[in-house]
């Protein structure tokens, strides 16, 4: 699917390229969902344009991350999201800019995932088409804005399983994989975040970054991003906090549980040994032919399993 923007700001939908009618140059805006082969070519004949960069997006230099060249300047930003089944996944959004216009490419389902938090993603665009170029602040803006809240609806997420574990003082085994979780996430996201500033920093040396209108949306997004990254590293220390709460959660519990075993093995042992010493029956021991000889023998085995008892509960052992 294609989307289109026009001069006119009105917004047009195509299933392919064979379908878009008009004068190409009346068009602002043209996004690509799911784009193929064909499309590439067909931009390259129509727009002259150099799809480089995604050729090597997953190489960690920055020429595949921003590449400028004579008539056009290419971006490329990774974008976690939740998936289908609420996974955070990561997946690569291309942006080129040329000769006055803003060529988008992503995959139906980020779009669609997009279309959901955002519903008036689009109209925002559509309106900003006639502020001439205004328009190629949109990128920029719309990235830092919405690295910040994902990272706010983390943060969500985070503060109330913090609440259900230091408050109401209640947790599961399944609490930990979810802390893994929540950590994985943000790490992915404090990944993106850190990618697409030093994007934002080089774009401010380039020509196209040079020119004050742009330069100054770079440096206002640049100081979003740092504050966006500030709370992601804030999620992080309380993750990590929440661990070590649960951990030490854990293994308090698990030192009453071996104090309980250790107090009712030794109320156990010391009986039993007992019983076993006269069980053994021999002649020499005189007080098996006492006549209390074997009710003495039962208030010791009591006494030997109650004393320890009472002795550990002096100590606040229980």
């Amino acid at each position: 699917m294609i989307e289109l923007i026009g001069k006119d700001s009105k917004k047009y939908s195509v299933n392919s390229i064979h379908e878009i009618v008009g004068d190409l140059s009346d068009f602002i805006v043209i996004q690509f969902h799911d784009y193929t082969a064909t499309d590439i070519d067909w931009l390259k004949q129509q727009f002259e344009l150099d799809f480089a960069i995604m050729s090597h997006f997953e190489d960690i230099e920055i020429s595949s991350h921003l590449l400028e060249l004579e008539n056009q300047i290419s971006f490329h930003f990774s974008i976690p999201y939740y998936n289908s089944e609420g996974k955070m996944v990561e997946e690569p959004v291309f942006i080129i800019i040329s000769c006055g216009r803003i060529f988008l490419f992503t995959s139906s389902t980020l779009d669609k995932y997009w279309s959901e938090i955002y519903s008036t993603k689009l109209l925002d665009l559509q309106k900003l088409v006639n502020f001439n170029k205004s328009i190629f602040k949109f990128p920029f803006e719309f990235v830092s804005d919405y690295y910040a809240d994902i990272t706010e609806n983390l943060a969500k997420k985070i503060k109330v399983l913090a609440n259900k574990v230091l408050i109401e003082n209640a947790f599961a085994d399944k609490d930990m994989n979810l802390i893994t979780t929540y950590n994985f996430n943000n790490l992915l996201i404090k990944e993106a975040v850190n990618e697409a500033t030093r994007i934002f920093r080089l774009c401010k040396k380039s020509d196209f970054g040079n020119t004050e209108f742009i330069k100054e949306v770079l440096e206002t997004e640049l100081d979003d991003l740092m504050v966006v990254s500030d709370y992601i590293q804030f999620n992080l220390e309380r993750l990590r906090d929440l661990r070590d709460h649960i951990n030490n959660k854990i293994d308090l519990d698990q030192n009453r549980i071996f104090k309980i075993l250790t107090v009712a093995t030794i109320c156990i042992a010391l009986p039993t040994l007992v019983a076993g010493v006269y069980g053994m029956n021999f002649e020499v021991m005189p007080e098996l032919k006492w006549v209390y000889g074997y009710p003495v023998v039962i208030l010791v085995m009591i006494l030997c399993a109650i004393l320890p008892y009472f002795y550990f509960k002096k100590k606040k052992w229980l």
